[in-house]
């Protein structure tokens, strides 16, 4: 098993405990995020650059969302 792959099945398995935990999806996918930057950053060095470029899209994609999520509880604090 290469680090790619365990790297790719840390993620999934975080996915897969995040899902169970996360009582919303504001927080579910919080999780995700934090779970990926933080197995992107350990294995940053170790990674195919196919993939770290895979896993810096979904990254900025995450990111994109938690920053609505955030605006969002902001305006409803607001208001």
């Amino acid at each position: 098993m290469d680090v790619d792959d365990a790297i790719i099945l840390v993620i999934a398995i975080w996915v897969v405990i995040s899902s169970l935990v996360a009582k919303s999806i504001d927080i579910y996918i919080t999780l995700i995020l934090i779970g990926l930057l933080v197995a992107s950053e350990i294995g940053w060095l170790f990674i195919k650059p196919e993939i770290r470029q895979t896993l810096r899209l979904q990254t900025y994609f995450l990111l994109f969302v938690f920053v609505i999520i955030v605006a969002r509880k902001i305006m409803n604090i607001l208001m």
